[in-house]
């Protein structure tokens, strides 16, 4: 393992490292505060009774779907562990290479600022940057190192690729709370609509027909149809594109089982040599 690697790879560890404590320091201190937005006041967060109280807008989905985050990080925590084995050497040195760092100091940049109203826009933008940073090392990956075995899978692909796509929904949704006059009926479900169709986009036409990037998309979305119910071009146009994209999803799943099956069949029974004449 050279120097460089070496050095990646730590800067990894630590970069991991101060996300995770900055994120208990930040809902730490936040926990025992009271509201301090008056109601329909969308420029900040409020934190009760140890639980998160988002900005409202016609585009936040339901709590649950905030709970991504650990997940997230529990996968990128895999990801710092498998970075020292050999066969994720190359994919970690040459595919994610520094942007893991990046997205980390950004990651904290946004974590540090999203509670201050006169930054709420500047947050949006960080997001901007994260997503950027974030995709274009799921893209590397995605492109150049197509998992080999499942842990690949698990602790490479799996953790950038949810990690990108949220940091999408993320971004429109911080961009929805910082304009607030993108805070409409009709501009959101404008909004759902590009979402969904991203989503249907890596699920059915991407190369690499991307069921995770789809179905991270899909969650945001079922979320936001569950939180907006009374809102009915919200609750339709959410509901019928999550749909669309986990149809597309079952797609991609029923083609893998397919090909699997197939070639396991071959393997278990191969066919005869054709016999010379």
């Amino acid at each position: 393992m050279s120097r460089q690697s070496i050095f990646l790879k730590s800067a990894n560890v630590v970069a991991f490292l101060l996300v995770i404590v900055v994120n208990y320091i930040v809902f730490k201190n936040d926990e025992s505060k009271q509201p301090d937005t008056e109601p329909g006041d969308n420029n900040t967060l409020s934190f009760v009774n140890d639980k998160v109280t988002f900005p409202e807008t016609h585009l936040l989905p339901a709590e649950y779907t905030f709970k991504i985050w650990p997940f997230i990080y529990t996968l990128l925590g895999g990801f710092i562990l498998y970075q020292w084995t050999d066969a994720a050497d190359a994919v970690t040195v040459e595919g994610i290479q520094y942007y893991h760092v990046i997205a980390s100091i950004l990651n904290v940049t946004w974590l540090l600022t999203w509670r201050n109203k006169s930054l709420v826009l500047l947050d949006a933008f960080v997001l901007v940057a994260l997503f950027l940073v974030t995709f274009k090392a799921y893209n590397n990956i995605t492109e150049y190192y197509p998992p080999k075995v499942i842990w690949d899978r698990l602790f490479i692909h799996y953790p950038f690729t949810i990690y990108a796509a949220w940091t999408l929904v993320a971004t429109i949704l911080n961009f929805w709370v910082a304009i607030s006059i993108l805070d409409t009926v009709f501009l959101s479900t404008v909004a759902i609509a590009f979402l969904g169709a991203v989503g249907i986009y890596f699920s059915d036409y991407h190369k690499r027909n991307d069921a995770m990037f789809a179905s991270t998309i899909a969650w945001a979305l079922v979320g936001i149809a569950n939180k907006h119910q009374d809102t009915m071009p919200i609750l339709i146009a959410s509901s019928v594109a999550s749909g669309l994209i986990l149809g597309g999803v079952l797609r991609v799943f029923e083609r893998r089982t397919i090909a699997w099956w197939n070639l396991r069949r071959n393997r278990l029974y191969p066919e005869n040599e054709p016999l010379l004449v």
